[in-house]
């Protein structure tokens, strides 16, 4: 028989994780004649002086940590599965001596970040093991992030973490101590401090419009919420016009924001007088719209600078992950490793802010 044609399919398959023993050989040599000098080339050179694992076995521990949101604990059982034996101590040791080699391109990134002339920053809790106690303790993890690509800028997107034992505001002064540009940021006022000692107004603050939109949000889901309903449809006019002018340039965005979104600005002010002037000074909704006009001044910032988003999204999106870890790892086993953390999660996230594969 001959052939007439063909029909092909194809079928997605999966080759599982193989661990393989790279074996190294260094032959001695020495001399006939002499028998004196002994010559041998010289041991590669190891992340962990005479540890077991090759780089690229520790970055997969890393980039399962951070990326994928696998503990230590469960890694140690996935290894346990393909006959290795790792507990979960030794993969610590291993996550803290690849921090340690990183940490100053971690230090160079968060340097890079805090140069921009613009940029995000929040804060969420890092559950820490507190032996001496028997118990958890909540240090944080400050985030900083910048995002040009709304404005056209060229800057590539970037987050930081930083651990720190407390929320308070000696530890937004310390990290970004010299910074001089736009935060945005929430109504926190460890921020409000950071601007106030700032000479002259060298710290320009602008306010989170998601943060007082998920104010009358809740309204809204917990039932009928006319307010808080019209509150939310007068903040999606303005998203709608962000959406329009994503990616133009800055003098662009602000052109336009001049002409469409501050009229729109301008009742929203005249509107939550209104209503504030029609509630009970002690109704919840009465706080909320008192938190608009308190925040006016930063919230408004927007429509006068390009480069200033409606939001902290890119912060807080940065977050998200860190917050999934927190779940499944439930603490970190003391400051240090909180720190670790903070650095793996830096450059792992911004791997995924550029597209770039964490493992490569």
């Amino acid at each position: 028989m001959h052939v007439i044609g063909e029909e092909t399919s194809e079928r997605l398959d999966v080759i599982p994780a193989q661990f393989r023993a790279v074996v190294t050989h260094r032959p001695k040599y020495a001399c006939r004649a002499c028998e004196q000098a002994i010559m041998q080339a010289p041991a590669p050179e190891r992340l962990i002086k005479g540890g077991l694992p090759t780089e690229a076995m520790v970055a997969s521990v890393l980039v399962a940590k951070y990326a994928w949101h696998l503990p230590l604990y469960r890694q140690s059982q996935m290894l346990a599965a393909q006959g290795l034996d790792v507990t979960r101590s030794v993969l610590a040791f291993w996550v803290g001596y690849a921090a340690a080699e990183l940490e100053p391109l971690y230090l160079r990134l968060r340097e890079l970040i805090l140069g921009s002339g613009q940029i995000a920053v929040d804060e969420t809790k890092a559950p820490v093991l507190d032996p001496g106690r028997g118990r958890v303790k909540h240090g944080y993890f400050w985030a900083i992030a910048r995002d040009d690509r709304p404005w056209g800028g060229t800057d590539p997107p970037a987050i930081a973490f930083t651990y720190a034992p407390g929320r308070g505001a000696v530890h937004a002064l310390k990290l970004l101590d010299g910074y001089r540009g736009v935060v945005q940021c929430d109504g926190y006022s460890a921020y409000k401090k950071l601007a106030a000692e700032a000479p002259g107004e060298a710290v320009t603050l602008a306010f989170c419009w998601s943060h007082l939109r998920r104010r009358f949000y809740d309204h809204v889901k917990s039932g009928n919420a006319p307010i808080a309903s019209e509150a939310l449809e007068r903040i999606a006019a303005l998203y709608a016009i962000e959406k329009t002018i994503r990616g133009a340039s800055a003098e662009e965005r602000r052109s336009v924001r001049q002409e469409r979104s501050k009229p729109l600005v301008t009742a929203i002010k005249s509107w939550l007088e209104r209503q504030l002037a029609r509630v009970s000074s002690k109704a919840t909704i009465a706080e909320d719209l008192r938190y608009g006009l308190n925040y006016w001044d930063g919230l408004t910032r927007f429509l006068d600078d390009g480069r200033i988003e409606l939001d902290t999204n890119i912060v807080e999106r940065g977050i998200r992950p860190l917050v999934l870890n927190r779940k499944n790892a439930l603490f970190a086993g003391h400051d240090e490793g909180a720190g670790n953390w903070g650095c793996g999660a830096s450059l792992i996230e911004t791997c995924k802010l550029n597209d770039v594969d964490p493992q490569a």
